[in-house]
């Protein structure tokens, strides 16, 4: 395989969401490089930016969306394709091939352009986590399972056979529970925690944490991922491989709520069995209300969380665990020369602080 050489332009499948924001954000202040979001909403961010509307489950749009993009250098990959129940739909194997399809699709697209790397993303769900089976931990890149339900796989397949044709460079990365900004995403916690706590305060009510007390886990800041992916582009040997990521620390869910409750100057009040799945979309009143009273963007919940409560709900609000923790090794990253580091906690303010300054949440 190739070396990247001097990055000219890069398209973003997935712009909108929490990984794709992200790498939209970090790249479009790069001089000399094109930015290319492909989305099937419209973005509020990043004018500079060439937006790109097209429905990547037809092969025909996606075509046609990509043509005037066939000189991209670089492809990040963060399309998603998510079913109403998202947790079930993780399983469904009508959904995993539509996701290989979507690629496909892409790739197919792009047959021809000058492309030096491709990034793919994928996640912990490669090591069955989602299955109810407890994972190898730490989990190690090779410790992934091919006998379950997951589209990882085959669209890394995908990306190696397309790599062997055109002879660009591809990595591969797999992130724990992600943080980030994104609106209407299938998979943003920072965007559930928020909106749950100035529900909360707008119906009188303290912070109460939700989930199990001592929920252990990881997680990974979408920025972190854009920096690894910028760092990968020029690494020889981060090509044709795949890395965890994480932010390299621990966080308790417990410890949080306190540092959440001073953000939005609330009260602290007992753990509640609430599960936000279930309680929290019943309350768009309330947040269209708020959102009217304080200005906010978007004053229709289900717009700005999309199936975020489920996924939520999922991770860190379950009153479900494992029996061992999934945790994942990143030494593979770091002896590989990557050792970008965050707070995970800080992490997480920051980016409420981010909603609130782009009044996605009220201050």
């Amino acid at each position: 395989m190739t070396t990247s050489g001097t990055p000219k332009k890069l398209v973003v499948a997935g712009a909108l969401g929490v990984v794709g924001r992200a790498v939209v954000e970090h790249f479009a202040k790069r001089t000399g490089l094109e930015v290319v979001g492909l989305a099937r909403r419209s973005a509020d961010f990043a004018p500079q930016v060439t937006w790109v509307s097209a429905d990547l489950r037809d092969p025909e749009a996606t075509r046609r969306a990509l043509a005037p993009h066939r000189d991209a250098t670089h492809l990040v990959y963060a399309a998603l394709n998510e079913q109403t129940n998202l947790v079930q739909g993780w399983r469904d194997a009508a959904n995993a091939a539509l996701n290989t399809e979507m690629l496909k699709h892409t790739l197919a697209a792009l047959e021809g352009a000058p492309l030096q790397h491709v990034s793919l993303l994928q996640g912990t769900k490669a090591y069955g986590v989602h299955t109810g089976r407890p994972m190898r931990v730490p989990a190690r890149e090779q410790d992934a399972l091919r006998d379950h339900t997951n589209f990882y796989f085959d669209q890394q397949d995908l990306v190696e056979q397309h790599a062997q044709r055109s002879g660009c460079a591809w990595t591969a990365w797999r992130p724990q529970i992600v943080l980030g900004v994104a609106l209407g995403s299938a998979m943003n916690p920072v965007a559930a925690l928020g909106a749950y706590a100035v529900i909360q305060r707008e119906r009188g009510l303290p912070l109460q944490p939700v989930g199990h007390p001592q929920l252990l886990t990881e997680c990974t800041d979408a920025r972190l991922i854009a920096q690894a992916i910028d760092w990968s582009w020029g690494q020889p040997h981060a090509h044709g491989r795949a890395f965890n990521i994480t932010n390299g620390d621990i966080i308790v869910w417990s410890t949080l709520w306190p540092r959440m409750a001073q953000l939005f100057g609330m009260a602290l009040g007992e753990p509640s069995e609430e599960r936000l799945r279930d309680f929290m979309p019943a309350q768009a009143d309330v947040w269209q209300r708020l959102a009217e009273r304080d200005g906010l963007r978007i004053n229709d919940l289900d717009t700005l969380m999309g199936l975020s409560w489920q996924y939520a709900e999922a991770t860190f609000a379950s009153r479900k665990t494992l029996p061992v923790p999934p945790i994942v090794s990143t030494v593979q990253l770091r002896q590989a020369g990557f050792h970008a580091c965050i707070d995970t906690e800080e992490c997480i303010v920051e980016h409420l602080q981010i909603m609130q300054a782009h009044r996605y949440l009220p201050r």
